[in-house]
């Protein structure tokens, strides 16, 4: 693994936070899992499908009768996006098709390929273009060794771990995919179990739409609490938010255990009905792959990554695959035996380019593997 010391590792991402990225459209606001604002980010969104009706009042999102939300249809999306280190200036252009993927070529004919149905939040959903998004790059390798695979990236941001298993199983059934993949992001799908104001388990592990009066969101505390260096605050939404909570609350982590397994089994057994394969592909957030890195971006991050809340929480959802003898990809050993930090995030501490290739590169084997070849 590539070496640096903190105080390198601040000046480089400082200089790639002051970087001035500006692009034309109308401003797009992320929200936050109980429905805070986290940042502004110009992007610009093109007329969509008919029928779609946004959700929240965001054109980039419609509304979903299972999850909540899913991507709109036939829409394209422009935003600027930089690799921590200042590497990689881009402007971002992601497409989506007449059935809400994330794909630019039209979708092949089905009965000619095999079909993978892959589903997580916003790090599958992308802050790469999308021929730089892992999906598009498995697709490519399959064609260009001759075994032809339709890999549907239905992808969305502010999905949590349940929404995610809830967009599969209803894919499931529409696309009779042969493998599902299911992107788990590490860093705050479990926390987004706990959100309210989404399709959500409750704490009997019962299904529950969304709340119209959810109970006061308390990101907004921990938040102000932490202390991180300002051109570092939006790891605070990639990781330390959940490490955070978890920190404070350690009862409820077996809760949210408990929601976790509710779900593998939901997945599972709803994939064995179908004659499915399911992957679970665990991708880390930053401060999971490199903690010491993470560290040096402020004492408060320090105290975050110390106190090992997110280590555990990682840890008793793969305790519990292994238990079910699930396929895993673990990307987090990748990511670390890269070791190309800097690089493999973006400066909103999504994975960016480089982590897209390698996550292509690891998952490819596994995938193969479910399709028999």
């Amino acid at each position: 693994m590539a070496t640096m010391t903190r105080a390198s590792l601040k000046t480089r991402i400082a200089a790639a936070c002051v970087a001035t990225l500006v692009a034309s459209g109308s401003a797009y606001l992320v929200w936050c899992a109980y429905g805070g604002p986290k940042s502004t980010v110009e992007v610009q969104v093109t007329a969509g499908a008919a029928g779609d009706e946004p959700w929240q009042g965001q054109a980039a999102y419609a509304i979903d009768a299972i999850a909540g939300l899913r991507p709109a249809r036939s829409r394209i999306m422009r935003m600027p996006m930089v690799a921590l280190d200042d590497s990689n200036v881009q402007e971002v252009v992601k497409h989506r098709d007449a059935n809400a993927f994330l794909r630019e070529k039209p979708l092949p004919d089905l009965a000619d390929a095999s079909r993978v149905i892959l589903v997580g939040d916003s790090h599958l959903d992308g802050v790469v273009s999308t021929s730089d998004n892992l999906t598009t790059l498995l697709e490519d390798a399959a064609t260009a060794n001759g075994t032809p695979t339709a890999f549907l990236n239905a992808g969305c941001g502010f999905y949590s771990l349940w929404q995610s298993v809830l967009r599969a199983c209803d894919l499931i059934q529409r696309y009779q995919p042969k493998v599902v993949v299911l992107v788990v992001f590490m860093g705050n799908d479990f926390i987004e179990c706990d959100n309210q104001s989404m399709p959500h388990l409750d704490d009997e592990l019962r299904h529950q739409l969304a709340l119209a009066d959810p109970p006061p969101e308390t990101t907004s505390a921990r938040k102000k609490r932490v202390e991180m260096i300002e051109q570092y605050r939006l790891l605070f939404w990639q990781g330390l938010n959940q490490a955070m909570y978890l920190m404070d609350h350690p009862d409820r982590l077996s809760v949210i255990a408990s929601k976790a397994a509710h779900a593998i089994e939901h997945m599972e057994r709803e994939a064995q009905a179908h004659n499915v394969q399911v992957l679970w592909a665990l991708l880390p957030s930053f401060d999971l792959a490199f903690p010491d890195y993470a560290k040096g971006l402020g004492k408060g991050v320090e105290a975050v990554v110390n106190s090992g809340a997110q280590r555990r929480m990682r840890d008793a959802f793969v305790a519990e695959l292994t238990k079910r003898g699930s396929a895993i990809v673990d990307l987090e050993t990748a990511f670390k035996d890269d070791g190309r930090a800097l690089t493999l995030y973006a400066k909103d501490f999504h994975i960016y380019r480089d982590g897209h290739r390698v996550a292509a590169d690891v998952l490819a084997p596994s995938i193969d593997k479910l399709l028999g070849r």
